[in-house]
């Protein structure tokens, strides 16, 4: 077995790098160099003197890119701008909606149904966060509860 050292770059002075991009802006690397030290069993990162914090954690990029569903979406909106006209007194009932959008009652009143889901629910809805399976056409298809405890036990089940 090879048991070789990897030998580390002296520590130098931070400077930074500008990379011109196609568009006339420019990228800018920083380059800090660090030193990694043993304290006990721990390896720490040890910053060259007049720099205070080597090391930053941004934010990260989630590992699984957002799953939108766009028909779910405009459904749930749908849903909650003509909840708001009912409340607002606009309009006096589903089927009054469904006269003014030239839709059928059923496609109003699944829309209004809709605003009774949880408010953690739509909010994963909006982020794209829930199962691929759950879709539209699978609310559509079963009956939402009113009870937001067993709405999330009917979201875990189409996982």
């Amino acid at each position: 077995m090879n048991r070789t050292r990897k030998k580390l770059v002296p520590a130098g002075q931070p400077f930074d790098r500008r990379h011109p991009l196609e568009a006339g802006e420019v990228r800018v690397t920083t380059f800090v160099p660090l030193t990694f030290k043993k304290r006990g069993i721990q390896k720490v990162v040890v910053a060259p003197a007049g720099v205070d914090a080597p090391v930053k954690i941004g934010t990260l990029m989630p590992a699984i890119p957002p799953n939108h569903d766009p028909t779910l979406l405009k459904a749930l909106a749908r849903g909650f701008y003509w909840q708001k006209l009912l409340d607002g007194g606009t309009v006096t009932s589903a089927a009054e909606i469904a006269e003014r959008e030239g839709l059928h009652r059923v496609t109003v009143n699944d829309a209004l149904r809709f605003t009774l889901l949880a408010p953690d629910i739509v909010a994963a809805i909006l982020e794209g966060c829930l199962a691929p399976t759950f879709t539209l056409e699978a609310l559509q298809r079963n009956t939402v509860p009113l009870d937001w405890y067993r709405q999330h036990e009917m979201i875990s089940a189409s996982r």
